[in-house]
């Protein structure tokens, strides 16, 4: 029976005011953006804790029998060439990006007051021109269409060697007219007697010289090799200067370009891997833009249905591209870019994959990443951008390459670009040998480029957890990752045999503990059995000694004194985020030191060992706490586990009534602060130690005349590495079995530092010595003036002294000084 009650239970609902829908929208939407962070993070300390080293050893988690995950060993020997820049932060999967066309028929707008008035049945009737060979491109098309070695020239011209000839233009494809235009074979200069190479290379001021202008023999030694020969390219003209040319003015050119050693030599960092290109040194990395012919460039303007007026022309090639936002490929290398641009297509070439954008300022410090000038110039609006690097098969190598074109393809896509990939379909590894084979192949994979985002959906990077690095270079996946998640097994289809030789030994490495160590780094998880490591006292992990100390029973006045201490500490971490924290894109304040960082985050203080929030974002805190306005503390997690002496430093700062400026210098922050300074103010101060130590062992040398010096238990004396030409100053002292030892090795022109032994006391001995010196001298500088008296004369051979071997063997002697 239908009762009228019932209607209230599924229609009275819950009406909500303007105010309280925009709360709770605002609440859903922060809860997803913490839930998305989370899950990243999550995805980010998987990747970090499951490939571990220890030592020249590397771990990786492999699911067992049982369903779970174990460590196993493996030994892997990679001579993967790529400089991968240090980053963990991006989203290989996550771009959103704008889909990219292929080389299409529609004309793209040009600016105001330049118009083209191309029609659209002219760019038709230019397309099909194209398309049919006509007689007045016959000879272009022919070389785009056929291979490039039927329309070569059998004779090279005078600049270019023979084999760099064939190199180029038969090896690479590259059109006659590009490589007469922008490569040079460089040799020994009859007037200078000098090799050419020498000029195009070593030209930054920054390059380290001797007094008469020579370079040094390390830079010369290091660099011999360029005499035996080569080709070298130029880097072409600044797009920098397009913006302030006037009508018809030609651009500025660029010293910078790339020369191919034909014997280069090898890499002193990976072991028997050759340096193929040279760039010069002591120089900001650039990109290449070569000179076009301008047959290809006519071809160029047709496909991107431009048709730039006469004085666009004068100023070139490049600025018509900028210009007129023609399509560009952007590819590694000079000799890749140059088989693109004959075949028909702009072409950019970048020195690495990596070199498109900067990670690192000139200090090495790292910034938030931006596209290089010279290339951000060309990221304009609308601007379609094919990037198209090698075919790679190593697994290292395909992730490296993976990590840059996300990279390069976000920056481009944020500046407004529309960004595509191109895949070579191999095995040809570089674009240029896939034209020499199939000027058709390369058509095909530019047309079927696929948009940033596509790509990236469809080529996952390699999970490099699931490879096993074998020593003569091979690699075998034993697992596959899927672009649903899954993993595959046994991808190599290894026999069980195969997979058991090379698996033997694995799990006997690692046991696990039988007592659970409370830290956040897996290594600590198992122990390595290990005949050395078993005789090697283990470090200690945190900044602070852990020691065994006594435990004192907790009498009244402890039981009092330990949550006051707690308290003080509390308001001590709110003073320091108060007056030095910085605002994160998490939401929450931090501010790092050297040995904690304290985060921030709404009402809650955390307290965190800097090692442990290093190792894992979500660290456990050592202490968390609430501090309202009144500073009244209400303590979450007390700090159990913090040592006296991190206790102690807390405790310090609350007896600063006014803590320094951030600005201060660094040693008023370290005086005031102790190891709760800023992060980074050990460095400043290590750095003016330096500086400082060695102005004093140069003053105190200068000071006495002499290269060799003797005072008390201190001995400074001056060398100059012959085969270097560098010099430096070291600083011997007696230890207490008194055995000589050295101190201090410092370079003074560099200040860089070699041995660096000394202690407080030691750096006040010597600023003691200084002062002793100077006024020693200066007495003895008057007393000379006077009655002629010489310094020279203590301990050194007279004046009349003869005979080259008494002289060799007392300028070995240290001269000795009683102050």
């Amino acid at each position: 029976m239908f009762d009228e009650r019932s209607l209230n239970l599924i229609t009275n609902l819950t009406v909500l005011d303007q105010r309280d829908y925009e709360r709770t929208v605002k609440i859903l939407d922060a809860l997803i953006q913490i839930l998305e962070a989370s899950v990243e993070r999550l995805q980010y300390e998987w990747d970090q804790l499951a490939h571990i080293e220890i030592g020249d050893d590397t771990y990786v988690l492999k699911p067992n029998e049982e369903g779970g995950y174990t460590w196993e060993k493996i030994d892997y020997f990679d001579n993967d060439w790529y400089e991968d820049e240090p980053e963990v932060d991006v989203d290989i999967g996550g771009e959103d990006v704008v889909n990219s066309p292929s080389l299409t028929t529609e004309q793209p707008q040009p600016e105001s007051g330049k118009s083209t008035n191309i029609t659209a049945q002219e760019v038709t009737t230019t397309q099909e021109s194209t398309l049919t060979n006509s007689p007045a491109q016959s000879s272009l098309d022919n070389s785009t269409n056929t291979n490039i070695q039927a329309t070569s020239p059998s004779s090279p011209p005078e600049h270019i060697d023979p084999q760099h000839w064939k190199e180029l233009v038969e090896d690479s494809a590259i059109d006659p007219a590009i490589a007469k235009a922008n490569f040079k074979s460089l040799h020994q200069d009859t007037v200078e007697q000098e090799h050419l190479a020498w000029e195009y290379l070593m030209y930054s001021p920054d390059i380290s010289r001797r007094n008469d202008g020579r370079l040094r023999d390390g830079d010369l030694a290091r660099y011999q090799h360029i005499e035996k020969g080569g080709w070298w390219c130029d880097a072409g003209v600044d797009p920098r200067s397009f913006v302030n040319l006037e009508p018809g003015d030609a651009p500025q050119g660029k010293l910078w370009g790339c020369y191919k050693p034909d014997q280069p030599r090898y890499d002193k960092e990976i072991r028997c891997k050759k340096i193929k290109y040279e760039h010069p040194p002591k120089t900001n990395l650039s990109i290449f833009l070569l000179e076009v012919p301008s047959k290809i460039a006519n071809k160029i303007y047709s496909k991107a249905g431009v048709n730039p007026n006469q004085s666009d022309r004068q100023s070139g090639f490049w600025y018509c591209v900028w210009k007129y936002n023609i399509p560009v490929v952007v590819t590694e290398g000079a000799k890749k870019t140059a088989a693109i641009l004959s075949q028909g297509d702009a072409a950019i070439g970048l020195p690495g994959i990596n070199a498109g954008y900067r990670s690192y300022d000139e200090q090495q410090n790292p910034i938030t990443p931006r596209l290089r000038e010279e290339f951000a110039v060309f990221a304009t609006q609308g601007r379609d951008f094919k990037i198209c690097f090698d075919y790679e098969t190593k697994a290292k190598t395909k992730k490296n390459v993976a990590h840059a074109i996300a990279r390069t393809g976000e920056l481009l896509t944020n500046a407004g670009a529309n960004v595509s990939v191109v895949s070579l379909p191999g095995p040809e590894k570089g674009v240029d040998d896939l034209i020499v084979n199939s000027t058709e192949a390369y058509q095909k994979a530019i047309r079927e480029a696929l948009p940033l985002k596509e790509w990236q959906q469809q080529n996952p990077p390699p999970d490099l957890r699931f490879t096993i690095f074998l020593k003569d270079g091979k690699e075998i996946n034993l697992y596959e990752k899927q672009a649903d998640g899954s993993v595959t097994s046994n991808p190599a289809n290894l026999a069980t045999e195969e997979i058991t030789n090379l698996t033997q030994g694995l799990r006997e490495n690692l046991v696990p503990l039988k007592k659970h160590i409370k830290s956040q780094n897996p290594i600590n998880e198992f122990q390595v059995i290990n005949d050395d490591a078993q005789n090697k006292d283990s470090l200690p992990k945190y900044w602070a000694e852990q020691r065994q100390v006594p435990n004192y029973a907790q009498n009244l006045p402890r039981k009092l004194l330990l949550p006051f201490e707690n308290k003080q500490i509390a308001l001590a971490a709110k003073k320091l985020i108060e007056q030095y924290g910085s605002k994160e894109d998490d939401g929450s304040t931090l501010y790092r030191t050297e040995a904690f960082s304290i985060r921030k985050f709404g009402e809650k203080i955390s307290i965190h060992r800097a090692v442990d929030e290093n190792e894992s974002y979500f660290s456990l805190p050592l202490m968390q706490f609430k501090v309202d306005k009144k500073d009244k503390v209400a303590i979450i997690k007390p700090p159990l586990n913090m040592l006296t002496g991190e206790r102690q430093e807390f405790l310090n700062i609350r007896k600063v009534d006014n803590l320094p400026s951030f600005y201060e210098d660094a040693k008023t922050l370290k005086h005031h602060l102790g190891s709760l300074a800023p992060l980074g103010t050990q460095k400043v101060i290590k750095n003016l130690e330096t500086q400082e130590v060695s102005q004093l062992l140069t003053t105190i040398l200068q000071t006495a005349n002499s290269k060799h010096l003797q005072i008390g238990e201190y001995r400074i004396k001056s060398e100059l590495n012959q085969q270097t030409g560098h010099s430096s100053i070291k600083l011997i002292k007696k230890d207490k079995s008194e055995l000589e030892r050295v101190a201090i090795e410092i370079n003074p022109a560099s200040n860089s530092v070699k041995i660096m032994k000394l202690s407080e006391s030691d750096l006040n001995n010597l600023r003691l010595i200084a002062k002793r010196v100077h006024l020693e001298y200066s007495e003895r500088i008057q007393q000379r003036e006077s009655d002629s008296y010489s310094p020279l004369n203590i301990n050194e051979p007279s004046a009349n002294s003869t005979g080259k071997k008494r002289h060799s063997n007392t300028q070995n002697q240290p001269r000795s000084l009683e102050l």
